[in-house]
């Protein structure tokens, strides 16, 4: 079973008391705009909702489902770009997008650096991606996941030291 994420679920209390504080907040007779529960609500269930949701259903799979890959980094390999970034609060000019990855014969198996993913996968690390080397041994539990459009994600990664 994978580690609980605990940051989901402090979203969705967050956003279930500010939710009920502008219920309450509009029916004591004070003004508000009409979409702002709705709003509350909906990023409620973006931030704690969904990846709670997504670790019940990883953490519920049988191991049947998932397949192990195990053998010697063949090549690791990084994807930076670069884009225009077009959010008119930002002050950054560009936005970097990094995808980190390695491949062990014909498999290939990455993740994005900094990505808000659930905890129940493995992704979005806080200090940096593992060390990894070419050569290395490694044992890799992952899955093809159908919401994901059939994308790869790891679930386990055992490195050999």
């Amino acid at each position: 079973m994978a580690p609980f994420d605990w940051a989901a679920i402090l979203y969705l209390i967050f956003f279930a008391l500010l939710f009920l504080g502008a219920r309450w907040w509009k029916r004591s007779g004070r003004r508000m705009p009409r979409h702002m529960p709705a709003a509350i609500l909906l990023a409620g269930l973006w931030f704690g909702g969904l990846p709670l949701f997504d670790q019940l259903r990883v953490g519920a799979m049988d191991m049947d489902q998932m397949s192990v890959t195990k053998g010697r980094i063949s090549k690791l390999w990084d994807i930076r770009t670069r884009s225009r970034n077009t959010d008119p609060l930002s002050f950054q000019k560009h936005q970097a997008n990094i995808t980190h990855g390695f491949d062990i014969g014909g498999e290939s198996f990455s993740w994005h650096e900094g990505s808000r993913c659930p905890v129940a996968t493995f992704c979005g690390f806080a200090g940096g991606p593992p060390y990894l080397r070419e050569g290395q041994k490694v044992e890799v539990t992952w899955f093809a996941d159908p919401l994901r459009f059939g994308k790869r994600r790891i679930v386990k990664l055992l490195i050999e030291k």
